[in-house]
């Protein structure tokens, strides 16, 4: 039965989504300034995957090597790499608004780049270090762990995360998303969080969304 470590799986699957929807976006641009559009959404998706990623540095990777030592390593150096590619991409994002179409060139090779990388590290953290902490972590200790990662996130990155996640899963997984939410959050916060849900999405995605969580219609 999953664990509390799994709700981890539903923020890597938005991060893939995304990053393939760039990639696809960014690679059949046919002028600069049409990928320089999307230098908003590349800046907010850097921002969320450095939350991410910072929580797993602070309430994940410290835990998970007191008991396997050789598991950190590896993934911190990941995590450094994806940095560099978003501070990148950033930059040229902008350098195609203003018309660059060398940097529309670059951002392409950027773009594949960060989806390439994106896709090879958490494959790596669903299929090697989310099995691991749920064999080495009690139910107790996980659920200690994702609050951990959570507390990292100021409350307005929480409120613009939460409906980000929703709008890159398909209508069946953010519904499975919005469950394991409903399930773990205090009545309150959950209220809250279904306001951020609703004016977070599209009217089609709550629609869809409202007939497959009953929590969001109570």
């Amino acid at each position: 039965m999953p664990g509390p470590i799994d709700s981890l799986r539903f923020v890597h699957a938005a991060i893939l989504n995304e990053a393939a929807y760039l990639d696809a976006t960014i690679g059949t641009a046919t002028t600069p300034e049409e990928a320089g559009v999307l230098a908003d959404r590349i800046a907010t998706f850097g921002h969320l995957v450095h939350g991410h990623t910072s929580g797993e540095e602070v309430g994940l990777f410290p835990r998970l090597v007191e008991r396997e030592p050789s598991y950190a390593e590896t993934y911190l150096f990941d995590h450094e790499q994806e940095r560099q590619l978003f501070v990148e991409m950033e930059a040229l994002a902008e350098e195609c608004k203003r018309g660059d179409t060398h940097a529309l060139a670059a951002l392409r090779r950027a773009t594949v780049a960060l989806c390439t990388h994106a896709i090879a590290h958490v494959n790596k953290e669903n299929e090697l270090v989310l099995p691991k902490v749920a064999e080495l972590f009690s139910v107790e200790e996980q659920g200690q762990i994702v609050a951990d990662i959570l507390s990292t996130f100021t409350p307005e990155d929480t409120a613009g995360a939460v409906p980000w996640i929703v709008s890159r899963l398909d209508a069946d997984t953010a519904a499975a998303y919005v469950n394991v939410l409903s399930g773990a959050m205090p009545p309150p916060v959950f209220e809250m969080a279904k306001g951020w849900i609703r004016d977070g999405v599209s009217a089609e995605q709550w629609s869809a969304l409202s007939e497959r969580v009953p929590a969001l219609a109570a």
